[in-house]
């Protein structure tokens, strides 16, 4: 059964090979040009060995690949909840930054040679503070001390595109219906109720966010359970590139609770699809007997 399963699975296998596609760029008339990987020569298949490789690990700065993307947001949730740290231990402890950072540089002092340069990157918070909300616990140790000094930095929202944001959907909570569009409820938030002098009924609330908004009228929002709420969808309409320590508190628990992770999620989706397509060339290189990262140094 073995013998024979293997040769089912090869015969399977050599059978995939020849439906495994190279699709490349849109020509002038809008159709995706494919080409069948079996039919390609060893240099285009390294070559395309080495764009999925690209898009999947490239550092450029402008243009990460989707791994490296996923450690970039990984750091940003993290500083996020740096932030997020001190405005609670100040707010509900009434423990400055300079009281906290103080303390750290102490406990550092004492111990050396277990919190090392390297190691205070990676660091938990937790095992030096006592009694926090689970979600700050591992923040590393170095990203507290950065945002005590307000050295965090810069947040990059270059990948967080109005694309995006409309695709994770809305789902309004019922005092975002109920209450009228041009008056402030509880906590500044806004509503979307607003009647129609003609038919006495709620205008479209999707209309209404487009109108509030100025968005170009052609957007296509839509309603999802698992969508972000009108005021969660404004405040990141809003959210421009700036210092962790200027963003509200809403925008940086929205961006390290949800936005960041769906971000995340999304890469990881685009990711598996890039190492897909390796898998198949790689599969039709071997058929051929070639080995496509010969001569290569990636």
């Amino acid at each position: 059964m073995t013998v024979l399963g293997d040769k089912l699975q090869a015969a399977l296998n050599a059978n995939s090979v020849n439906t495994y596609v190279w699709k490349g760029p849109k020509g002038p008339n809008g159709v995706q040009e494919e080409i069948r990987l079996k039919d390609c020569t060893f240099e285009q298949l390294q070559k395309f060995y080495v764009h999925c490789t690209q898009m999947l690990y490239n550092t450029d700065a402008k243009n990460p690949g989707r791994r490296v993307l996923m450690n970039i947001v990984q750091n940003q949730i993290q500083r996020c909840r740096a932030e997020l740290l001190i405005r609670y231990l100040r707010k509900e402890k009434e423990y400055t930054p300079q009281r906290c950072l103080e303390d750290l540089r102490g406990v550092r002092a004492k111990n050396r040679e277990l919190l090392t340069d390297e190691t205070i990157k990676v660091y938990p918070i937790g095992n030096v503070i006592n009694g926090l909300p689970i979600e700050f616990n591992e923040i590393p140790f170095e990203l507290v001390m950065d945002a005590c000094l307000d050295t965090l930095g810069v947040i990059d929202i270059s990948h967080l595109t109005l694309n995006f944001i409309v695709k994770l959907g809305l789902y309004f909570t019922q005092q975002e219906m109920q209450q009228p569009v041009n008056k402030l409820y509880a906590d500044n938030k806004h509503g979307l109720y607003e009647k129609d002098p003609e038919t006495g009924k709620a205008k479209n609330r999707l209309e209404v966010i487009k109108r509030e908004l100025k968005l170009n009228p052609a957007i296509n929002l839509r309603i999802c359970n698992t969508g972000l709420n009108y005021n969660e969808f404004r405040s990141m309409y809003y959210l421009k590139r700036d210092k962790y320590s200027n963003l509200t508190t809403d925008q940086l628990k929205l961006l390290s609770n949800k936005v960041l992770y769906r971000f995340q999620d999304q890469c990881e989706l685009q990711a598996k699809q890039w190492e897909d397509k390796i898998r198949e060339i790689k599969e039709v290189a071997d058929s051929k007997g070639w080995d496509v990262t010969n001569g290569l140094n990636l």
